[in-house]
């Protein structure tokens, strides 16, 4: 089998959590922010800057306090309540939600302009298996969000109408910009960035992506265009009419990224239910 990326597998030689109620694998994030690079200032791979004076209001930065005190990103998610995000499975499974927060309103992680909620709890939906099936997670967090508009603001999630092959999406993320979504050849933007890019019919994807579920969606461009480590958990979108809807949660891809594979996200539509059961 090809080699993969997502969180989980990047670090699977480190020590493991024993927090919550894990499922399979287990990060390390201390071990993980003690190998990563955070100084690079390049491009994600084919993407990017959001500009200046742009915002993707729902798009959050999960953070991780470190050992040394630091708080560092690790995953992306999505505001859809003023006190819910959504990320996937794989970013929290095993963690100890007091060490995480969540940041929305910036799109340079070095910004201190922007609002921190502590997680309070989270929930992986109950059928999850790593780089199979449902990977996607719930965060309560606390103090909730002020929306105003612009800079914070929530994505629509409440659709269960599958989304089609050849549609144009975006994703957007501060995962590494470089093919190589770990180790020494990893680089990560401190800017937010962004790409366009197409679904790709499930029966096509599935030829290369051997695990694939109906539960998830693939997206494909060209060589060099994709997502990476980093992006993990973090919203596609789409246009609906003059809004936009979120259709899949960053969750997979190939070890080596934006290398003509697809890019796996959990399809947001399969869990329409689930997600309104949890937003009260």
């Amino acid at each position: 089998m090809e080699a993969r990326w997502n969180l989980v597998l990047l670090l699977l030689g480190l020590l493991q959590l024993t927090t919550g109620n894990p499922v399979g694998n287990v990060i390390d994030l201390d071990a993980y922010f003690e190998m990563a690079n955070s100084s690079s200032q390049e491009r994600v791979v084919g993407g990017y800057d959001v500009p200046d004076d742009e915002y993707v209001p729902y798009q959050v930065s999960m953070q991780f306090l470190t050992r040394s005190g630091k708080m560092r990103h690790f995953c992306g998610g999505s505001l859809i309540a003023p006190n819910r995000v959504l990320t996937a499975a794989h970013c929290v499974n095993g963690q100890n939600a007091s060490r995480i927060s969540v940041v929305a309103g910036i799109r340079d992680l070095n910004d201190n302009t922007g609002n921190r909620a502590l997680v309070q709890s989270y929930e992986m939906n109950e059928h999850y298996e790593e780089l199979v099936t449902s990977d996607i997670a719930i965060l309560k967090i606390d103090p909730p969000f002020e929306l105003d508009g612009k800079r914070v603001g929530t994505i629509d999630v409440s659709s269960n109408e599958l989304v089609g092959a050849d549609q144009e999406v975006l994703l957007t993320g501060w995962g590494s910009v470089f093919h190589f979504g770990t180790g020494p050849f990893a680089k990560y933007p401190t800017i937010l960035q962004k790409l366009s890019y197409k679904t790709l019919d499930n029966a096509k994807c599935k030829q290369t992506m051997t695990q694939l579920t109906d539960t998830e969606i693939c997206a494909l461009e060209r060589f060099g265009k994709g997502a990476c480590n980093g992006d993990s958990g973090g919203p596609l979108v789409m246009a609906n009419g003059e809004s936009l809807k979120q259709v899949g949660v960053v969750s997979y891809g190939t070890a080596f990224c934006a290398s003509n594979s697809p890019d796996v996200y959990t399809r947001v539509s399969m869990f329409d239910a689930w997600i309104k059961e949890r937003m009260a």
